[in-house]
């Protein structure tokens, strides 16, 4: 069947999703071969929406060693699988050591790059705070405040909770032992930790502890 756009219709992978441009409800004939199922076939015939992110990455480095400096320059996307981003800027000596974070505004059929534009500077390459700022960026791990909902779970007693007798019905105290946190100076979560001992028969305890966290959610 021809679509009102021209497009000749192809068949959907699935039933529910036949009510898209170009497409129609998938086949299911029987191979005469062997029985099965003939395997689904089609092709993108239309974007419905592009799923674009900000995106972190660096100018790529012969845009920083050319001569005559261009107020167009190619930014590298740390992700591999994104291409060269094309942004306009006249703060080229001041980004050109930063991990920057750009957006991707369109992408003309005959550029071998999307254009799209700078949106701040993240930090300088190499440095562990930038970096560290960049893979949680990049895998979408939530950086923000926590929540007033979230923070009402915390103790009433804030900074002043201890252990009593009463909030440990059901554990074990291993205090005595010398557990040593494992988590980097400045962490916010510091819930994981070690202790190692010489057990009498001769062998070596290592354990490892974590916090139980849903006690206060």
């Amino acid at each position: 069947a021809e679509a009102d756009d021209g497009l000749l219709d192809q068949a959907a992978a699935e039933p529910g999703e036949a009510n898209l441009v170009g497409t129609q409800a998938p086949s299911s004939g029987a191979s005469a071969a062997d029985g099965e199922r003939k395997a689904v076939h089609g092709k993108i015939v239309g974007i419905i929406k592009r799923n674009w992110r900000q995106y972190c990455g660096s100018v790529d480095e012969r845009d920083v060693a050319r001569e005559v400096r261009s107020e167009n320059v190619l930014v590298l996307p740390v992700d591999p699988k994104i291409p060269k981003i094309r942004i306009r800027t006249k703060q080229l000596d001041a980004i050109k050591d930063q991990r920057i974070l750009v957006a991707i505004d369109s992408w003309d059929r005959f550029s071998s790059f999307p254009s799209g534009h700078f949106v701040r500077a993240m930090g300088a390459i190499g440095d562990r705070t930038t970096e560290t700022a960049v893979i949680l960026h990049e895998h979408d791990i939530p950086t923000r405040e926590f929540s007033r909902q979230v923070m009402k779970c915390l103790p009433k007693e804030g900074k002043e909770w201890v252990v009593t007798p009463e909030n440990s019905v059901g554990r074990t105290d291993l205090r005595h032992l010398p557990v040593c946190s494992i988590d980097p100076p400045g962490c916010k979560d510091i819930d994981d930790a070690l202790h190692v001992r010489a057990l009498e028969n001769g062998n070596i305890e290592i354990g490892v502890h974590i916090a139980d966290v849903t006690h206060f959610v």
